[in-house]
C-alpha cells in the first residue's frame, strides 16, 4: 500500500469509529481528522465531504462483507450457511461493517448505494439458490428470486433486533436459528439432516 493510501486508510477506519459511535449528522469531520492523526486539509483533499467519506466506509464495508460469499462450498447451502457465519463475525468484531451499516440504514441520502449494496447482496444469494434448486437439495415449489428476495432481508432483520435487545450478544444463536428454519422450510428432507449438523457446527460457541 503506498503512505497516501495508508493514510486513505487510517481516515476511513477514523470515520468508520465516528460513525459507528455517533449518528452520521453528529460525527464530526474534525474529530475525525483527529483521530486520524491528519489535518483537515489532508481529509478533504481525499474526501471534499462528510458524505463522500460516508460513502467510503460504505464501499469499504460492502467488500468486506462480499468476500465472506466467496467461501464456496460444494453444497450451495451450506455455503450460505458459512457466509452468514463469516457476516456475523464481521459485524461482532470488524467497526468498518457495524459503521457502513449503521449510516446506510440510518441516512437517507444514502438510500440509493444502500439499495444498490443490497441488490448485489440478494442477486448473490439468489445465484447461489440457483445451483441448490439444481442440485436438488432445495425444493422447487419457491424461486431462487423469491429465495433470495427474503434471506437477505431475514438475516438483515436478525442483526439488527439482535443489536437493539443485546449488542449482538445472541447474534449467533439467532442467526443459527434462522437457518433452522430456512432448512427446515425450503430443503429437500433428504438433505435436512446434514445441513442441521452444518448449522449447529458452523454457530457452535
Amino acid at each position: 500500500m503506498y503512505p497516501d493510501q495508508g493514510r486513505r486508510a487510517l481516515i476511513v477506519d477514523a470515520a468508520a469509529v465516528a460513525f459507528a459511535r455517533d449518528r452520521y449528522a453528529t460525527a464530526s469531520i474534525a474529530g475525525i481528522a483527529r483521530a486520524a492523526g491528519v489535518p483537515q486539509g489532508t481529509l478533504h483533499r481525499w474526501f471534499p465531504t462528510k458524505h463522500a467519506l460516508a460513502l467510503a466506509v460504505i464501499d469499504e464495508q460492502n467488500a468486506r462483507t462480499f468476500q465472506a460469499l466467496d467461501t464456496a462450498d460444494p453444497s450451495p447451502l451450506v455455503t450460505l450457511i458459512r457466509a452468514s457465519r463469516g457476516v456475523a463475525d464481521l459485524l461482532m468484531t470488524d467497526v468498518v461493517v457495524r459503521a457502513g451499516i449503521r449510516i446506510s440504514l440510518e441516512h437517507g441520502v444514502l438510500a440509493q448505494q444502500t439499495a444498490s449494496f443490497y441488490e448485489q447482496w440478494i442477486a448473490g444469494v439468489v445465484d447461489v439458490f440457483r445451483l441448490a434448486l439444481a442440485s436438488g437439495e432445495v425444493r422447487g415449489d419457491v424461486p431462487a428470486e423469491a429465495l433470495g428476495a427474503t434471506l437477505v432481508p431475514y438475516f438483515t432483520g436478525v442483526q439488527l433486533v439482535s443489536n437493539v435487545r443485546t449488542g449482538r450478544a445472541d447474534l449467533l444463536p439467532a442467526v443459527a436459528t434462522m437457518w433452522q428454519v430456512m432448512v427446515l422450510g425450503v430443503a429437500e428432507r433428504a438433505h435436512q439432516e446434514r445441513l442441521l449438523r452444518v448449522v449447529r457446527s458452523t454457530f457452535a460457541g
